[in-house]
């Protein structure tokens, strides 16, 4: 079916977030509050195919450029909450391989939260609001369907698309302010799998009073729901200079790669190949269409920026000239160097650095290319610094936030058959993300690594290759579990160097395999209440049902 929504412009789609946000510090009000004056009305929206796709794009709008609230009475901004930029960001400054270099992660990076800091509040309302939003438009699609206005076929496309990003939205929940699946098997608290839309006094009620469940029970939902995405969804999206429609929505692959990735913090490596085998090498159908993913040549070519796309992309979340999350959350310049074009940077902020503990790490060879492609010298506010060059873009902001590629189903699949002893295959898909940029002499020779070593070097090799991207976080939550791979004993936090304390004051850091100071923000241990983030007060004050983690 053609998506209506091709023929207009996003900036239309802000006035769709017809659901307001669920933090739920409003949900005593009256429901009519929680409904914009200035948008459309539910029925409206869900009354003719043309607003049926607007309202969808609607709800990828939130996940793109979600509020954040400073809670100190000053205006409300756009910095890509949760997935525009945000979810990339504070994943990395979770861990060790990035450095704050002036504070403006300080939070997050020193773990020094609560449950009224600022970053931990609006991830919790904002994912919760991409939530509520997909579950409104899952209910207006089906109401859609059963009155004749959309046929089934696409209602259930539609509807894969708003379970994928549901599905997306508690798993980032889960990570942060839940203990791994793995220790216990789930039997932790989870948190709040909501379903159900909050546009009632009884969708209120409900939300006001829903427990925590447990970590198992948030996962059998989510594979649920991403089940029925992939037996719904389109494969392949747009076509020409529309092709990155395939990255922007929700496809099968999406699914099935996310599907993997989740089997992956389960632990249920043997159900983590069963989907890695659906997209590697294959070609993925659904519906007329089909697609085949595929590593591009080199690392620099899997970062083309702006609204270019290669067959390594599966998701990202869109962002553009005229809406993206700014100066203080775009990528680029989050993460980018701060020197003018003139004098070879991007004009970015560069509040995010590489650190020292990955860039001289023992597996980072020296001659890997990703050194030179993807980072550099910052040569502007942090000239003692290296950062990333995944992001371009800092005039416009206009670089997608990478949220699942390729190469990460290819180490996830690698990872996977290590765990159940199939080495060979496990170091060929290493290999294939890793050989594109070492050098012929550091290459793993066939039967080189096998067991724990090969593990090890799947999980090192992640570090490198995804790196600003925010994957740090998800490793080091679902190993702290696990707890053999961890990177701190027994499980944690490890310790980080702080450019913004002062540790980060010269380039002489930065040479392969050499020397750095020690860390001065310390290790947090896995039994420490830091290793979680808070529930957020907000929603302790509005539901009685939800209990706070332990020590907060």
């Amino acid at each position: 079916m053609k998506q209506f929504l091709n023929s207009f412009s996003k900036a239309r789609f802000v006035a769709l977030a017809f659901t307001a946000t669920l933090g739920l510090s409003a949900c005593d009000k009256e429901v009519t509050d929680l409904v914009p004056q200035n948008s459309l009305t539910e029925s409206d929206a869900f009354s003719d195919p043309a607003r049926i796709a607007l309202a969808i794009t609607g709800v990828y709008n939130a996940a793109q450029s979600g509020y954040y609230d400073p809670l100190n009475g000053t205006a409300l901004a756009t910095r890509g909450y949760p997935f525009g930029g945000a979810a990339n960001a504070l994943d990395d400054a979770r861990g060790e391989d990035v450095s704050d270099m002036a504070g403006f992660f300080g939070l997050v990076f020193t773990n020094a939260i609560s449950p009224s800091a600022p970053n931990i509040v609006n991830m919790w309302s904002n994912l919760y609001s991409v939530i509520n939003q997909a579950n409104v438009a899952i209910d207006g699609v089906r109401k859609a369907a059963a009155s004749g206005l959309i046929t089934q076929a696409a209602a259930n496309d539609y509807e894969g698309e708003m379970r994928f990003l549901r599905a997306l939205a508690h798993h980032e929940l889960v990570i942060h302010f839940s203990r791994p699946y793995m220790d216990g098997k789930g039997s932790a608290a989870g948190v709040p799998y909501r379903a159900t839309p909050v546009n009632t006094i009884a969708g209120l009620e409900l939300a006001k009073s829903q427990g925590r469940g447990t970590v198992a029970e948030d996962y059998t939902k989510m594979l649920a729901d991403l089940d029925f995405a992939e037996n719904n969804l389109q494969a392949n999206r747009g076509s020409g200079t529309t092709a990155y429609f395939r990255v922007t929505r929700a496809t099968k692959g999406a699914a099935i790669a996310l599907k993997q990735r989740l089997r992956l913090h389960q632990g249920e490596w043997a159900e983590a190949v069963k989907e890695g085998d659906k997209l590697i090498g294959k070609s993925v159908s659904g519906g007329t269409t089909s697609f085949t993913y595929a590593l591009a040549a080199t690392p620099r070519a899997a970062f083309p920026g702006g609204i270019n796309v290669t067959a390594e992309n599966i998701f990202s979340v869109e962002n553009s000239s005229d809406d993206n999350p700014g100066a203080n959350g775009a990528l680029p310049q989050v993460y980018g160097n701060s020197a003018s074009v003139a004098n070879g940077g991007i004009g970015g902020r560069a509040l995010l650095a590489v650190s020292p503990i990955l860039y001289n790490a023992p597996f980072f060879t020296c001659n890997d290319t990703r050194r030179t492609e993807l980072m550099q010298q910052d040569k502007g506010l942090r000239v003692a610094a290296f950062v990333t060059r995944k992001y371009t873009d800092a005039t416009t902001n206009t670089d997608f936030a990478p949220i699942i590629r390729y190469a990460e189903v290819l180490l996830n699949q690698a990872e996977a058959l290590a765990r159940t002893n199939n080495d060979a295959q496990a170091l060929t898909y290493l290999n294939s993300v890793r050989n594109r940029a070492v050098a012929v002499a550091d290459r793993y020779a066939v039967g080189s690594l096998s067991g724990d070593a090969l593990i090890r070097a799947i999980l090192n090799e992640r570090r490198i290759e995804l790196v600003a991207e925010g994957f740090r976080w998800d490793d080091i939550h679902r190993l702290s579990g696990e707890k053999t791979f961890s990177p701190v004993a027994n499980g944690g936090i490890p310790a980080k160097l702080d450019g913004n304390g002062g540790q980060l004051t010269s380039l002489a850091f930065y040479s392969c395999g050499g020397t750095y100071p020690n860390p001065n923000i310390s290790a947090v241990p896995y039994s420490s209440p830091l290793f979680l983030w808070p529930i957020p007060a907000s929603e302790l004050v509005t539901n009685p049902n939800i209990t706070p983690n332990p020590g907060y």
